[in-house]
């Protein structure tokens, strides 16, 4: 099982912004689901709505982007949940 919690990078066409990542795989190995949350430290509405239209990809500080799905968790929180799958970026 891996754990990250630090900075990253939400990327939604051209439109990115900066979070705060917790983020866990399972124990199955690299080929896994993986995920957690990540809080905007700022809101903007450009983001959210790029995300509606266009494929959303995480960004790590050691340059490891991958494809997620991106769910808000509650109306003007800054709260999305995150999940992947594949080989685990952290």
């Amino acid at each position: 099982m891996s754990n990250y919690q630090g900075p990253a990078t939400l990327i939604a066409g051209d439109s990115k912004i900066e979070v705060e990542a917790t983020l866990s795989s399972g124990p199955s190995g690299a080929l896994s689901q993986w995920g957690g949350s990540v809080q905007t430290r700022e809101t903007t509405e450009d983001f959210y709505t790029a995300m509606k239209d266009v494929d959303v990809s995480l960004l790590l500080p050691g340059g490891e982007e991958c494809p997620v799905v991106a769910t808000p968790t509650a109306i003007g929180s800054g709260r999305l949940r995150i999940s992947g799958s594949g080989t685990i970026p952290f």
